[in-house]
Parts: structure tokens; sequence; C-alpha cells
């Protein structure tokens, strides 16, 4: 998921830690609400609103939740951080930055019945 959606249920690791649910979830960070800040570039001549945000560092966040916390600054490294999540027994979190500009429109053909 990306940063800002997991900023909004970040809270849920304290559920997965103390029910031992060892869940791994991989925070695409692109500092930016991407899907939005993707239709402001598309349909809104790249003014920007609102659209980049300042999310805390998640693999701290999730060792003080007490699960185990990863930050993968290149893909290269992605693989090893998702095997040791796996082994690591307990919920993991595997911060990964990504590009604030690679931004993907889901539905850019939604929009065509919209006149300018």
């Amino acid at each position: 998921m990306g940063d800002g959606g997991f900023g909004m249920t970040v809270s849920e690791l304290s559920t997965a830690v103390h029910h031992k649910i060892n869940t791994i979830t991989i925070v695409m960070n692109n500092k930016s609400w991407g899907a939005e800040k993707a239709y402001q570039r598309d349909f809104y001549d790249q003014r920007y609103i609102g659209a980049d945000i300042n999310s805390p560092p998640f693999h701290k966040l999730a060792e003080i939740y007490g699960a185990k916390g990863y930050h993968v600054f290149e893909l290269k490294d992605l693989k090893g951080a998702v095997i040791d999540a796996m082994n690591c027994n307990k919920p993991a979190v595997i911060n990964v930055d990504v590009d604030p500009k690679a931004l993907y429109s889901f539905r850019k053909d939604s929009f065509k019945h919209r006149s300018r």
C-alpha cells in the first residue's frame, strides 16, 4: 500500500502484535497521496494541492509497536527484506522508498466525459 493509506491504518499493527498475526505490509513510500497527485497531474495541469505528505519512518514506527521494521532504498534489497520478514515470526513492515514522480493513473479513461 502507499504511505498515505498506511498512515491511516498503521494503528492496526498493535492488533497484529497483540494477537500474534504475522502480517507483512509493504509500504510504497513516495511521500505523497499518489493517486490524488496523479489525478491532479492528469486533469488539473499539474496544479498540486494537498498531495505531498511527510510520513513518519514506518519501519521505526513498526518497531515501536513491537513489530519488525525494514527500510528498503533499492529494489535489489527488497527480496532479502521480504524473506527475512517471512521468517521473523512477528508482524513486519517494509518501508520502500519509491520515486515520487513515478505516478500511475488508475482510471484515466473514467473521466473522458469530463469537459474542460
